[in-house]
């Protein structure tokens, strides 16, 4: 099986060229902070909520765009028209992270303002990031579903301000009435949400060009 591998300070992205798949991970390295007057993290604790972070970032993102590769390399030639899938998701380790995560242990039912800064790879979440939080709009109204943890990874995952690629409920935003965006107030992907990743992917394979066909 052949691999072509990139390694970046936000994530790696490895490229099968045997089978024509991408997968893109980010390592995560935590930082455990507690709000009194709740007891300190155990390791069933804090493997749990890597865990359904995981799930939930692999459930919003993963298998949800084709690629397409155009060009004259050998891949581009063998992959032409049959869709490349893109699976993301995030690793727990103790050394060498892309990003530092910050998370604190809440009551359920407190929330804190959950980020990334992406100059310093650091990502601020807590306990009660995976509630759904619902936002109505319009007349007649609509209601979207926004998943914090999936929202904040879309950011870690170059959906950045310090790109031009922030959020998108921003008044000066492009993209403010489309509030089914993931990177808005929902859960749906874009085309657009992969930029940053095509950046680096055509950075990869000589001669290669990858697009998102569908998302």
């Amino acid at each position: 099986m052949g691999h072509v591998v990139r390694e970046t300070p936000w994530c790696v992205i490895d490229v099968d060229t045997t089978d024509g798949r991408v997968f893109f991970q980010q390592r995560w390295q935590y930082d455990w902070l507690v709000q009194p007057p709740l007891g300190a993290w155990t390791h069933a604790e804090k493997r749990e909520f890597h865990q359904r972070a995981d799930r939930v970032i692999w459930a919003a993102w993963s298998n949800r765009a084709q690629l397409s590769v155009a060009g004259a390399s050998e891949f581009s030639r063998r992959f032409a028209g049959r869709g490349v899938p893109i699976n993301l998701d995030i690793r727990w380790v103790t050394a060498k992270p892309h990003w530092t995560v910050t998370v604190t242990k809440l009551p359920k039912n407190q929330f804190q303002s959950s980020s990334v800064v992406w100059s310093t790879h650091t990502i601020t979440l807590d306990t009660n990031d995976f509630t759904a939080t619902e936002h109505c709009h319009g007349t007649p109204k609509v209601c979207t579903n926004l998943v914090p943890v999936a929202h904040e990874f879309g950011h870690a995952a170059g959906n950045t301000s310090t790109l031009g690629r922030g959020d998108e409920y921003a008044a000066a935003s492009a993209h403010k009435n489309d509030q089914g965006s993931i990177m808005n107030m929902g859960n749906q992907l874009r085309s657009r949400h992969f930029q940053t990743i095509l950046e680096e992917l055509n950075k990869m394979i000589a001669d290669t060009t990858f697009t998102v066909a569908r998302a």
